[in-house]
Protein backbone atom coordinates (compact mmCIF):
# COMPACT_ATOMS: atom_id res chain seq x y z
CA UNK A 1 0.00 0.00 0.00
CA UNK A 2 1.68 3.03 -0.73
CA UNK A 3 0.91 7.14 0.58
CA UNK A 4 -1.13 7.95 -1.55
CA UNK A 5 -3.49 4.99 -1.62
CA UNK A 6 -3.63 5.18 2.23
CA UNK A 7 -5.23 9.15 1.89
CA UNK A 8 -7.48 7.71 -0.64
CA UNK A 9 -8.55 5.08 2.20
CA UNK A 10 -8.70 7.98 4.92
CA UNK A 11 -10.65 10.32 2.29
CA UNK A 12 -12.89 7.62 1.85
CA UNK A 13 -13.92 6.72 5.74
CA UNK A 14 -13.77 10.82 6.37
CA UNK A 15 -17.22 11.90 7.62
CA UNK A 16 -18.44 16.02 7.02
CA UNK A 17 -20.66 15.54 10.26
CA UNK A 18 -17.77 14.29 12.35
CA UNK A 19 -15.20 16.90 10.53
CA UNK A 20 -16.83 19.51 11.69
CA UNK A 21 -17.26 18.41 15.28
CA UNK A 22 -13.44 17.65 15.63
CA UNK A 23 -12.47 21.14 14.43
CA UNK A 24 -14.71 22.58 17.37
CA UNK A 25 -12.43 20.19 20.28
CA UNK A 26 -9.22 21.30 18.34
CA UNK A 27 -9.11 24.86 17.81
CA UNK A 28 -6.39 25.58 15.37
CA UNK A 29 -5.33 22.16 14.33
CA UNK A 30 -6.34 21.81 10.35
CA UNK A 31 -6.98 19.62 7.99
CA UNK A 32 -8.91 17.17 9.78
CA UNK A 33 -10.98 15.20 8.06
CA UNK A 34 -13.15 13.78 10.73
CA UNK A 35 -12.45 9.69 10.72
CA UNK A 36 -13.68 7.69 13.34
CA UNK A 37 -11.15 6.22 15.72
CA UNK A 38 -11.68 2.72 15.82
CA UNK A 39 -12.01 2.79 11.95
CA UNK A 40 -8.65 4.47 11.61
CA UNK A 41 -7.36 1.80 14.72
CA UNK A 42 -8.98 -0.69 12.60
CA UNK A 43 -6.67 0.34 9.22
CA UNK A 44 -3.57 1.37 11.06
CA UNK A 45 -3.70 -2.94 12.28
CA UNK A 46 -3.93 -3.48 8.94
CA UNK A 47 -1.18 -1.80 7.53
CA UNK A 48 0.85 -2.56 10.85
CA UNK A 49 0.77 -6.15 9.11
CA UNK A 50 2.04 -5.23 6.05
CA UNK A 51 5.84 -4.03 4.22
CA UNK A 52 4.32 -0.57 3.89
CA UNK A 53 4.11 0.07 7.91
CA UNK A 54 8.09 1.21 7.90
CA UNK A 55 7.61 3.33 4.63
CA UNK A 56 4.90 5.25 6.12
CA UNK A 57 6.56 5.61 9.75
CA UNK A 58 9.73 6.62 7.67
CA UNK A 59 8.23 8.74 5.34
CA UNK A 60 9.75 12.31 4.96
CA UNK A 61 6.27 13.95 3.24
CA UNK A 62 4.78 15.82 5.86
CA UNK A 63 1.15 14.24 7.09
CA UNK A 64 -1.84 15.78 4.55
CA UNK A 65 -4.36 15.74 7.36
CA UNK A 66 -4.59 15.41 11.32
CA UNK A 67 -5.58 11.41 10.97
CA UNK A 68 -2.63 10.51 8.53
CA UNK A 69 -0.90 12.27 11.39
CA UNK A 70 -2.38 10.17 14.12
CA UNK A 71 -2.23 7.03 11.79
CA UNK A 72 1.81 7.24 11.58
CA UNK A 73 1.65 7.19 15.46
CA UNK A 74 -0.49 4.67 15.98
CA UNK A 75 1.82 2.45 13.60
CA UNK A 76 4.52 1.97 16.22
CA UNK A 77 1.90 0.62 18.61
CA UNK A 78 0.74 -1.87 16.19
CA UNK A 79 3.98 -2.84 14.95
CA UNK A 80 4.63 -6.55 14.98
CA UNK A 81 6.60 -7.96 18.08
CA UNK A 82 9.46 -8.82 16.25
CA UNK A 83 10.95 -5.60 15.37
CA UNK A 84 11.93 -4.96 19.01
CA UNK A 85 11.95 -2.10 21.65
CA UNK A 86 14.46 -0.37 20.22
CA UNK A 87 13.57 -0.14 16.95
CA UNK A 88 10.01 1.56 18.53
CA UNK A 89 11.71 3.55 20.40
CA UNK A 90 13.75 5.46 17.70
CA UNK A 91 10.41 6.12 15.90
CA UNK A 92 8.96 7.76 19.24
CA UNK A 93 12.06 9.99 19.16
CA UNK A 94 11.32 10.95 15.93
CA UNK A 95 7.45 11.01 16.28
CA UNK A 96 6.82 12.62 19.78
CA UNK A 97 8.39 16.43 18.46
CA UNK A 98 5.53 16.19 15.22
CA UNK A 99 2.70 16.08 17.75
CA UNK A 100 0.59 19.54 17.97
CA UNK A 101 -2.73 18.40 19.67
CA UNK A 102 -4.11 16.48 22.47
CA UNK A 103 -6.04 14.16 20.02
CA UNK A 104 -3.19 12.88 18.24
CA UNK A 105 -1.33 12.84 21.77
CA UNK A 106 -3.56 10.66 23.65
CA UNK A 107 -5.00 8.43 21.01
CA UNK A 108 -1.38 7.41 20.22
CA UNK A 109 -0.32 7.00 24.04
CA UNK A 110 -3.02 4.36 24.00
CA UNK A 111 -2.03 2.40 21.24
CA UNK A 112 1.47 1.83 23.03
CA UNK A 113 0.95 -1.16 25.21
CA UNK A 114 3.85 -2.42 24.36
CA UNK A 115 5.74 -0.33 26.99
CA UNK A 116 4.69 -2.26 29.89
CA UNK A 117 6.86 -5.06 29.32
CA UNK A 118 9.78 -2.61 29.09
CA UNK A 119 8.40 -0.18 31.74
CA UNK A 120 12.13 0.87 32.83
CA UNK A 121 13.89 1.50 29.34
CA UNK A 122 10.37 3.86 28.63
CA UNK A 123 10.77 5.60 31.67
CA UNK A 124 14.68 6.36 30.45
CA UNK A 125 12.98 6.70 26.86
CA UNK A 126 10.28 9.13 28.67
CA UNK A 127 12.52 11.72 30.29
CA UNK A 128 13.57 13.92 27.82
CA UNK A 129 9.82 14.57 26.53
CA UNK A 130 9.05 15.14 30.07
CA UNK A 131 11.18 17.74 31.03
CA UNK A 132 11.44 19.57 27.49
CA UNK A 133 9.42 22.55 28.86
CA UNK A 134 7.17 21.87 25.35
CA UNK A 135 3.30 21.83 26.22
CA UNK A 136 2.98 18.56 23.86
CA UNK A 137 5.84 17.02 24.41
CA UNK A 138 5.14 17.20 28.40
CA UNK A 139 1.56 16.47 28.12
CA UNK A 140 2.78 13.33 25.55
CA UNK A 141 5.08 11.77 28.35
CA UNK A 142 2.32 12.33 31.22
CA UNK A 143 0.23 10.68 29.51
CA UNK A 144 2.20 7.71 29.07
CA UNK A 145 2.64 7.72 32.44
CA UNK A 146 -1.25 7.98 32.94
CA UNK A 147 -1.96 4.80 30.96
CA UNK A 148 1.28 2.39 31.58
CA UNK A 149 2.75 2.97 35.32
CA UNK A 150 -0.51 3.30 37.29
CA UNK A 151 -0.99 -0.46 37.65
CA UNK A 152 1.08 -0.78 40.74
CA UNK A 153 1.78 0.73 44.04
CA UNK A 154 5.84 1.00 43.51
CA UNK A 155 5.95 2.49 39.95
CA UNK A 156 2.45 4.97 40.88
CA UNK A 157 5.00 6.07 43.65
CA UNK A 158 7.28 6.76 40.84
CA UNK A 159 5.30 8.80 39.11
CA UNK A 160 3.94 10.75 41.79
CA UNK A 161 7.47 11.54 42.91
CA UNK A 162 8.37 12.36 38.90
CA UNK A 163 5.33 14.96 37.78
CA UNK A 164 6.48 16.88 41.21
CA UNK A 165 9.47 17.62 39.09
CA UNK A 166 7.86 18.08 35.76
CA UNK A 167 7.37 22.12 34.53
CA UNK A 168 3.68 21.91 33.24
CA UNK A 169 4.30 24.61 30.00
CA UNK A 170 0.63 25.43 28.58
CA UNK A 171 -2.60 24.70 29.21
CA UNK A 172 -2.57 20.62 27.48
CA UNK A 173 0.50 20.04 29.93
CA UNK A 174 -1.24 21.67 33.09
CA UNK A 175 -4.25 19.49 32.42
CA UNK A 176 -2.13 16.59 31.40
CA UNK A 177 -0.67 16.57 34.95
CA UNK A 178 -3.75 17.46 36.90
CA UNK A 179 -5.48 14.22 35.24
CA UNK A 180 -2.37 12.17 36.12
CA UNK A 181 -2.58 13.55 39.45
CA UNK A 182 -6.28 12.81 40.00
CA UNK A 183 -5.53 9.53 38.41
CA UNK A 184 -2.98 8.70 40.70
CA UNK A 185 -5.11 9.66 43.86
CA UNK A 186 -7.70 7.83 42.59
CA UNK A 187 -6.18 4.32 42.27
CA UNK A 188 -4.18 5.13 44.57
CA UNK A 189 -5.87 6.57 47.70
CA UNK A 190 -2.58 6.48 50.03
CA UNK A 191 -0.52 8.77 48.04
CA UNK A 192 -2.99 11.31 49.62
CA UNK A 193 -2.04 11.32 52.71
CA UNK A 194 1.46 12.15 52.26
CA UNK A 195 2.63 15.07 53.20
CA UNK A 196 3.26 17.16 51.35
CA UNK A 197 0.84 15.69 48.85
CA UNK A 198 2.35 15.33 45.30
CA UNK A 199 0.06 17.73 43.47
CA UNK A 200 1.28 20.28 46.03
CA UNK A 201 4.62 20.44 44.46
CA UNK A 202 3.24 21.86 41.17
CA UNK A 203 1.69 25.00 40.30
CA UNK A 204 -1.21 26.75 42.07
CA UNK A 205 -2.79 26.08 38.57
CA UNK A 206 -2.17 22.60 38.39
CA UNK A 207 -3.66 21.80 42.17
CA UNK A 208 -6.56 23.39 41.21
CA UNK A 209 -7.19 21.63 38.14
CA UNK A 210 -6.13 18.15 39.82
CA UNK A 211 -9.04 19.14 42.79
CA UNK A 212 -11.75 20.08 40.02
CA UNK A 213 -10.52 16.82 38.08
CA UNK A 214 -11.40 14.60 41.68
CA UNK A 215 -14.56 16.46 41.78
CA UNK A 216 -15.88 15.89 38.41
CA UNK A 217 -15.14 12.09 38.13
CA UNK A 218 -17.19 11.53 40.77
CA UNK A 219 -16.00 8.28 41.57
CA UNK A 220 -16.35 5.83 44.60
CA UNK A 221 -13.91 7.61 47.27
CA UNK A 222 -12.90 10.89 45.53
CA UNK A 223 -14.88 12.96 48.23
CA UNK A 224 -12.78 11.23 50.96
CA UNK A 225 -9.31 12.12 49.10
CA UNK A 226 -9.87 15.49 48.53
CA UNK A 227 -10.74 15.77 52.20
CA UNK A 228 -7.46 14.31 52.52
CA UNK A 229 -5.92 16.53 50.36
CA UNK A 230 -7.40 19.66 52.63
CA UNK A 231 -6.79 17.96 56.01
Amino acid sequence: MTLQQIRERLQALAEPRLQAFSASLLPGVSNILGVRLPKLRQLAREIARTDARERIVNSPEPPHSMEEHMLRGMLTGYAPERIGFAMRAEELKRFIPSINNWSVCDSCCATYKFVRAEREKTWELLQEPLHSGKEFEVRFGVVMLLNHFLQTKEWAERVADELSTVKAEGYYAEMAIAWCMCELYLQHPFLSLRAPAPHTRQSPRVQQLTIRKLKESRRKGAVDIIHNLHA
